[in-house]
């Protein structure tokens, strides 16, 4: 059985982060595959995948499927396809590397921009290789270092529908304190929601049980609302969704005066304002826009990875071409290059762009709109945002 599925076998144990050597081993397999997933895969199921028991009984296409969601798959027949043309053998000397990487304590990582730097990259290489990240992510997602410049840093959004949520349940698992969940699991639903994924609803009940006082980051913060905004709008509560707008928006004029430290870019009012636009608010995505012309500043000394600047432009682009303000947001876009988006959500904003950039061609059989057309669809199929699909047909 193990010879028979011995891609599988590998790619499992680089997701467990250790080889199963022992028939004991396979409870524990059990239960990490549980607590990424949600689903349980017995231990006996596991010991004839791992060639401990020869009993002639064959491993279901059911549990051969959960095996593959796991690795970060879609199906098992996913999994074969892109592991066979895509896997190459990992360099254990890569391995070695980014564990060195992230066992340097520098005094205050915080400020250094070179150590900030090269976690970028690593994150960049980790991020481009999934065999790779998924030889690593369990040794990521324990050490502290790299929950912070790794995980915290460079939350990978491209990937949330597509594989990388396997990886951010580790994270979660490992580092539990309220602003962590809090963190992990509004990106966890954010997931689920572009991916048009009914368990987003189960996530957004945990996401409401922590204590927003507890919550000290406007980024997670910022997420809890917008996860709101977004269930009560695929919900059709209007209610609640008016509800969520408006505490949002009071947050948004508020949270800089209580959050002085973040005041030198509007993580609270990027997320809000794309979420806003993402539900077609563009009254309510103008207001918080405003309010980061009116309270935050490009300080020259201020150092801001490369990206958000621009990506915070093309939110803008969107809401004015929401607002009818065509000929504005062209100018914007004019200047902003698609390698200028912020690298871990490059592929999300240029579904965006392309959607309004086809809006905006009147000759629909036109070579131009053919071509980014093309190019929406394969980001979309990427991806797996299928909440796109509806969002463009409007």
């Amino acid at each position: 059985m193990k010879k028979k599925y011995k891609d599988l076998v590998d790619c499992v144990q680089k997701t467990f982060g250790s080889n199963v050597m022992f028939s004991k081993d396979c409870i524990l397999l059990s239960d990490d595959i549980y607590d990424n997933i949600q689903v349980r895969i017995s231990a006996q199921t596991l010991r004839r995948l791992m060639n401990f028991i020869d009993d002639g009984v064959k491993i279901s296409n059911t549990s051969l499927n959960y095996l593959a969601v796991y690795c970060g798959y879609e199906n098992y027949k996913d999994f074969i396809k892109l592991y066979n043309d895509n896997t190459k053998i990992v360099d254990s000397k890569d391995i070695k590397y980014i564990k060195l990487f992230y066992s340097i304590n520098p005094k205050n990582p915080s400020l250094d921009e070179n150590y900030h730097n090269a976690s970028k990259n690593i994150a960049k290489l980790l991020l481009r290789d999934n065999d790779l990240l998924n030889s690593t992510s369990t040794f990521l997602a324990k050490n502290k270092s790299a929950q912070i410049f790794f995980y915290e840093r460079f939350p990978f959004i491209d990937g949330l529908s597509s594989g990388y949520s396997i990886h951010l349940s580790k994270y979660l698992k490992e580092k539990n304190n309220y602003e962590s969940q809090l963190f992990g699991m509004s990106l966890l639903y954010f997931g689920y929601a572009m991916s048009n994924n009914s368990k987003r609803s189960d996530v957004l009940k945990l996401i409401n049980t922590i204590p927003e006082e507890q919550i000290y980051h406007p980024f997670p913060l910022a997420r809890k609302f917008a996860s709101n905004i977004l269930e009560h709008y695929l919900n059709q509560n209007e209610f609640e969704l008016e509800k969520w707008i408006n505490l949002s928006i009071k947050e948004a004029s508020n949270i800089s005066k209580w959050k002085r430290e973040y005041i030198n870019f509007p993580y609270f009012q990027f997320i809000l304002a794309d979420v806003l636009n993402l539900i077609e608010r563009p009254q309510e995505a103008s207001e918080v826009l405003e309010i980061c012309e009116l309270d935050y500043k490009r300080l020259p000394d201020f150092s801001m990875d490369e990206g958000y600047i621009e990506t915070l432009d093309l939110i803008k682009a969107i809401n004015l071409f929401q607002l009818g303000k065509v000929s504005e947001s062209k100018s914007i876009l004019k200047r902003i290059h698609s390698k200028d988006i912020i690298f871990i959500m490059h592929d999300y904003f240029q579904i965006q762009r392309l959607i309004i950039e086809l809006k905006m061609i009147k000759i629909k059989s036109s070579k131009k709109y053919q071509l980014k057309e093309t190019e929406l669809n394969r980001l979309i199929n990427k991806t797996k945002f299928y909440f796109f699909l509806d969002y463009n047909k409007k």
